[in-house]
């Protein structure tokens, strides 16, 4: 990108060595050699920025300024006729230098930062993918449920998809490796089985193959957790070892035909641009401009989303929504309808969608929430896994929300029958008490009057709710 600036200026540009830089914790910390004097203030450009911005030292030792790394980025200080270039080489690390400067208002330091990013789209991504849907098995995301599934903690696991012709093939085809050393790294106590399955899992999805090599060039960096060293990148050599000596890429080629077929089915019972347009018509403060779907045939009721976001181009931003979820197989009955099919399987997507826009609403309702649902022993007496009051809230919004969009794009026979079902799950299998009652409170409230927000019904549920535990 060429920059012009004003004659005024002349343009000095610094692009520092890598062996400048230290990893500490994985933040590369560098400091510039020489005070910067200026006779007015110092200015900061980031290049995803259009204006320079002066820096208030008002008796500050040290100013922190700073946004989030991004592919290509850049930022320019200015001090009197001169000016510094700064290049964010370090993607997706954080990234900090030090400037000693002198201006009329005293001395002082100026920590121009690069923050950590779990993921960087570049442009040509945005581009591609605004506005659409993408349905994908990914082949190391697929080579990690592969592993998973025929690891010890895989094996006693309740929640995987154990069964089907796949299944079979995936079991005959890789039963001659099964005592490949990656194994033994995989076995794990009861207690931390989730947090290192989702570690392992969703992290691979940051990870493709080059070659033979598995390589994580983005664009998503971290998907899982709060450390860059994930389980999936610490076991990484085993991995690749593994896919070679079991010419797993080969495997995967052959399938291409069945997973094309999956994801056509998916694609099929899996409304998702209804679904999308009916969220963002109902929480309209939460906007995201691209969705996915990942998804195993491999993979049973261990459903999740996550949200990544990149700004570009003076500002904008780019948000992706990514659900990883089940195949279709557990709802192909004959017994079912298609549109009961389609219902029963939109569940466990839209479940995870709306995590998205029902979680920053409950965060600006935090107080109510955490005090109402403090009373665990009402609301979700043996439920585990959800251990603050908002989390067990948010599971109840998120499938009652659901059960809203169900109403509201099903014929009645079909929406009954739906909704049925996920009020079972709900109380039967996953043990939150109250939501039959709570769901019909809901379902109330948005009844009465549609033109009402769901967004906006939150003190009157939460109104409900309150005076359930009185």
């Amino acid at each position: 990108m060429k920059i012009t600036l004003p004659a005024k200026f002349l343009l000095c540009t610094i692009l520092f060595s890598a062996t400048w830089a230290l990893a500490i914790a994985q933040v590369y910390q560098t400091s510039y050699p020489k005070t910067l004097v200026s006779p007015g203030p110092v200015y900061v450009r980031f290049s995803t920025a259009p204006d320079k911005y002066p820096i208030e030292q008002k008796g500050r030792d040290t100013i922190d300024i700073g946004t989030d790394g991004n592919i290509g980025l850049y930022a320019f200080v200015y001090y009197g006729k001169d000016s510094i270039r700064i290049n964010y080489t370090k993607l997706p690390y954080k990234q900090v230098t030090y400037f000693p400067i002198q201006t009329p208002a005293g001395k002082a330091v100026l920590k121009l930062r690069f923050s950590d990013v779990d993921n960087s789209f570049p442009v040509s991504y945005i581009e591609k993918n605004s506005g659409k849907v993408q349905v994908e098995i990914p082949e190391v995301y697929e080579l990690a449920n592969i592993i998973w599934t025929f690891s010890p903690g895989g094996q006693k696991a309740t929640d995987l998809y154990k069964t089907g012709d796949y299944y079979k093939r995936v079991e005959a085809y890789f039963k001659p490796y099964l005592n490949h050393p990656i194994f033994k790294k995989l076995d794990f106590p009861d207690s931390v089985y989730f947090e290192k399955y989702y570690g392992f899992r969703e992290n691979s999805f940051a990870f493709n193959f080059k070659g033979d090599k598995i390589v994580d060039e983005g664009p998503y960096y971290l998907v899982f957790g709060d450390d860059f060293n994930t389980l999936f990148k610490q076991l990484l050599p085993l991995v690749e070892d593994f896919a070679r000596k079991s010419k797993f890429r080969q495997f995967y080629k052959n399938n291409q035909a069945f997973y094309q077929k999956a994801i056509d089915r998916e694609r099929q019972l899996l409304p998702i641009r209804n679904m999308w347009d009916w969220m963002e018509n109902q929480f309209p403060a939460n906007k995201y401009q691209a969705y996915k779907v990942v998804f195993s045939p491999l993979i049973g009721g261990s459903h999740s989303t996550q949200n990544f976001t990149t700004g570009y181009d003076n500002n904008k931003l780019f948000s992706e929504v990514v659900m990883f979820i089940c195949a279709t197989d557990r709802y192909e009955k004959p017994e079912y309808a298609e549109k009961q099919k389609e219902g029963l399987m939109s569940g466990v997507v839209f479940t995870e969608i709306d995590h998205n826009y029902v979680n920053p609403v409950t965060r600006r309702n935090i107080k109510r929430v955490n005090a109402i649902f403090a009373k665990r022993s009402f609301w979700a007496d043996k439920v585990t896994g959800y251990n603050s009051p908002s989390n067990v809230f948010n599971e109840y919004m998120t499938h009652a929300v659901f059960c809203l969009w169900v109403l509201d794009t099903y014929d009645k026979q079909t929406a009954d029958f739906v909704i049925s079902a996920r009020e079972t799950l709900m109380v039967d299998k996953r043990h939150f008490d109250k939501f039959k009652e709570f769901d019909k409170a809901l379902i109330g409230l948005h009844q009465k009057d549609k033109q009402v927000k769901v967004a906006d019904l939150y003190p009157a549920i939460l109104d409900w709710c309150e005076a359930q535990v009185k």
